[in-house]
């Protein structure tokens, strides 16, 4: 399997993996990478910040 390939099953997997997460799914983001996430950020009250990073955009979302 090559970069290429492996690109193509990410990306037909990408809505599936969305609707799944949005539906409470993703039990390891949830109660682990973004807790763990967020006690590691200073704080952001009125700050702006841009979003470049990977996925549907979830962690923007809970900062915001």
């Amino acid at each position: 399997m090559d970069h290429e390939e492996v690109g193509r099953f990410w990306s037909d997997n990408a809505d599936a993996w969305t609707s799944l997460a949005r539906a409470g799914f993703d039990i390891y983001r949830d109660h682990l990478n973004t807790p763990a996430f967020f006690h590691m950020l200073p704080s952001v009250a009125g700050l702006s910040g841009l979003d470049i990073g990977c996925g549907d955009g979830h962690n923007t979302r809970l900062l915001a």
